[in-house]
C-alpha cells in the first residue's frame, strides 16, 4: 500500500518537474522569439541618434473623435518625413465613435506597412472599445501592470439621447472588423470577437483557445478541466496578466522609477528615452542615444480640431443659411454676406484638413453657388436654372459637411451600414437640428429685423444727402407714398416696379415679391421706392 503511494508520489513528482521544464523551455522561445521579431522590425544604430516618435492618446473625458483623427494624422504626416526608428502610440482611452477610430487603425497599419516605421502600442492603463481596436493595429503591443483592454461593444445613441446596446446586426459588423484588425498582425481573432459580442464563450482547452456553443460544453471535469476565459453574457475585457498570458500582448512593463519628464521637454516635445518605463525593458534598453520626440499640435491643427467639432460645424452651418438670408433680405453687400462666405470658407477649410472632401465636391459647391447669383443678380426672374443652382450647391455642402460620405457602404451580410454610414448619419441628424435651428431664427429676423434694415443701403449713395447733387431720380418727381402698380421683376428684395406705366427701382420689405405682383409705394429712400405687397394695406381715397 505506501509503496503504491510512494510510486503515485514519484509520477506526480515526474510529471511537475516535467511541466515546469516545458513552462520554462516555452517561455524562453517566446522570449526569444520576441526578440527576433522586434529585432527584426526595428532598427537602430550604434552611433546614434536613434529618434523615438510617439503619439499620446489620453483622452479619457472626450473620447476618440475627429479631432483625435486630425491629430493622430498629423503626427503620422510628420514622422513620414522624419523616419523615427518606430512610433509608441500611447494609450489611455475609454474609446470613442468607430469610424475616427477605423481611420486612425488604417494609417497606424499604412505607417508600418508602406513606410516600415513599426508601431508599437503603450497601454498606460485603458485601451477600451476603439482603444482596443486601435493597439490591434499596432505591430507590437505592451502593456503597464494596471492596464486593461477590451470591451468594445458598440452602442448607439438613441433619440432621447440615452446610450443603447446596437443590434445584432451592428454587433455582428464590428465583430468580423475586430476579428480581420486582431489578425492583421497574427492575434488571436476569437480574444477580439469576444470583446465585442458578450455572447461569445471562450475557454481555454488543452492549451488553445476555443469557442463553444453554449455553457453546458464547458469541460468541468478532472484531469484537465477548461479554462474559461469569456463566459456567456460579458464582455471580455483583459488585465495586463491576461494580456500577455493569452498571446494579446508582447511586453509587461512592470513599475519603474524613471526620471520625470520637465515642463520644457514636454512643451518641446523631446527627452532622453531613458525616462521612459518601455526603455527599461529587454531590447529597448539596448537602443543606443535614443530620444523621443512627441509629436505637438501648433495653432493650425489645434483650429481644424475645433472646426472638426460637430457643435461648431453645426454653428458654421447656421451662420452660412442666415447670412445668405440676411444678405438676400437687404440691399448691398455687407456683414451679413461677410458672415456667410467666412462660414462657407471654414466649411471647406475644415472637411479638406479631415480629408473628407474632394475638388468634385468643391466644384460642385461653387457651381452652384455661381449659378445662384447669376439668376439673382443677371436673370430677370428665378426659375429652372435657379432651382438646379440649388441643388448642386445642397449637394457639394453636404458632401463637405458629411465624414464618411464617400465610404458608406451597405452590408447586406449584416442588413445595416458600416461605420461611415453611421457616422455621416449622426452629422446629418447634426445639421437637420441646426437647419430647423436656423430657420425659426430666421423667422424671427424677418419678424422684427428685417423691417428695420430695409430702408438701409449700404453701398448705394442716398440723394438727399448729397450737396449739390441727387444720386438717381429726384425725389419730388417719384410716386407718393400710398400709389399702387405692379412688381415688373421680383424683389428678392430689391427689383423694378412700374406705376402708371412707368418703371421705377424699389425694394421690397421682409418677405420676397414675386413678379407682376400687386404693389404699394410706403416710402422713399433716396431715389428708390420702397414698397410693400398691396395686401394687407389699401391706399386711402377721397370722394
Amino acid at each position: 500500500m505506501f509503496k503504491n503511494i510512494w510510486m503515485r508520489r514519484g509520477v506526480l513528482l515526474l510529471l511537475a518537474y516535467a511541466f515546469y521544464l516545458w513552462s520554462w523551455n516555452s517561455a524562453f522561445a517566446q522570449s526569444e522569439n520576441l526578440e527576433q521579431r522586434l529585432s527584426q522590425h526595428i532598427h537602430f544604430t550604434e552611433d546614434g541618434p536613434n529618434t523615438v516618435g510617439h503619439i499620446l492618446i489620453n483622452d479619457r473625458t472626450e473620447g476618440i473623435n475627429q479631432s483625435t483623427w486630425i491629430y493622430v494624422k498629423g503626427a503620422l504626416d510628420y514622422y513620414k518625413q522624419h523616419k523615427p526608428i518606430f512610433i509608441i502610440l500611447e494609450l489611455n482611452t475609454p474609446g470613442g465613435e468607430v469610424y475616427p477610430a477605423q481611420l486612425i487603425s488604417d494609417a497606424l497599419k499604412d505607417i508600418d506597412i508602406q513606410y516600415n516605421i513599426p508601431v508599437v502600442a503603450y497601454i498606460n492603463n485603458w485601451a477600451i472599445s476603439a482603444g482596443a481596436m486601435l493597439a490591434y493595429s499596432c505591430r507590437f503591443i505592451t502593456v503597464v501592470k494596471d492596464g486593461s483592454m477590451g470591451a468594445a461593444e458598440p452602442v448607439l445613441q438613441d433619440a432621447a439621447g440615452k446610450m443603447e446596446a446596437a443590434s445584432e446586426k451592428v454587433n455582428s459588423a464590428m465583430r468580423i472588423d475586430f476579428a480581420n484588425r486582431s489578425g492583421f498582425f497574427d492575434r488571436d481573432p476569437l480574444i477580439a470577437e469576444a470583446m465585442v459580442d458578450k455572447d461569445l464563450i471562450l475557454v481555454m482547452r488543452d492549451g488553445k483557445i476555443i469557442k463553444l456553443d453554449n455553457e453546458n460544453q464547458i469541460r468541468t471535469a478532472e484531469p484537465n478541466p477548461d479554462i474559461v476565459i469569456s463566459p456567456k453574457g460579458k464582455l471580455l475585457t483583459l488585465s495586463a496578466k491576461q494580456l500577455i498570458e493569452y498571446g494579446v500582448a508582447d511586453i509587461l512593463v512592470p513599475p519603474t522609477k524613471v526620471i520625470p519628464t520637465t515642463s520644457e521637454e514636454q512643451e518641446l516635445g523631446k527627452w532622453p528615452a531613458s525616462q521612459e518605463p518601455l526603455f527599461h525593458q529587454p531590447f529597448f534598453d539596448t537602443i543606443p542615444h535614443a530620444t523621443i520626440d512627441s509629436f505637438r499640435m501648433d495653432w493650425k491643427m489645434h483650429f481644424f480640431a475645433l472646426l472638426a467639432s460637430p457643435i461648431v460645424s453645426s454653428l458654421l452651418f447656421m451662420g452660412l443659411v442666415i447670412g445668405f438670408y440676411m444678405e438676400f433680405s437687404t440691399p448691398g453687400f455687407g456683414l451679413p454676406g461677410t458672415l456667410a462666405v467666412t462660414c462657407l470658407f471654414l466649411i471647406v477649410l475644415s472637411s479638406f484638413a479631415l480629408e473628407i472632401g474632394n475638388w468634385l465636391e468643391l466644384i460642385f459647391l461653387l457651381t452652384g453657388l455661381g449659378v445662384i447669383l447669376i439668376e439673382l443678380f443677371v436673370l430677370p426672374t428665378f426659375g429652372l436654372l435657379g432651382f438646379i443652382g440649388i441643388i448642386l450647391f445642397i449637394f457639394g455642402l453636404f458632401s463637405l459637411m458629411l465624414p464618411g460620405l464617400n465610404s458608406i457602404s451597405f452590408e447586406y451580410d449584416t442588413n445595416t451600414l458600416n461605420a461611415a454610414g453611421e457616422m455621416a448619419f449622426r452629422r446629418l441628424g447634426w445639421l437637420c437640428g441646426a437647419l430647423v435651428l436656423s430657420f425659426v431664427i430666421i423667422a424671427i429676423i424677418s419678424r422684427y429685423i428685417t423691417p428695420q434694415l430695409s430702408g438701409f443701403s449700404r453701398l448705394v449713395l442716398k440723394g438727399n444727402e448729397q450737396v449739390g447733387y441727387l444720386a438717381g431720380e429726384n425725389p419730388s418727381t417719384l410716386p407718393a407714398p400710398g400709389s399702387q402698380g405692379k412688381a415688373f421683376t421680383t424683389l428678392r428684395p430689391a427689383g423694378k416696379v412700374t406705376i402708371n406705366d412707368v418703371m421705377y427701382d424699389a425694394i421690397s420689405v421682409g418677405a420676397l415679391i414675386e413678379k407682376g405682383a400687386s404693389i404699394t409705394v410706403i416710402g422713399i429712400d433716396g431715389s428708390t421706392l420702397v414698397v410693400s405687397h398691396q395686401t394687407g394695406f389699401t391706399q386711402e381715397t377721397n370722394i
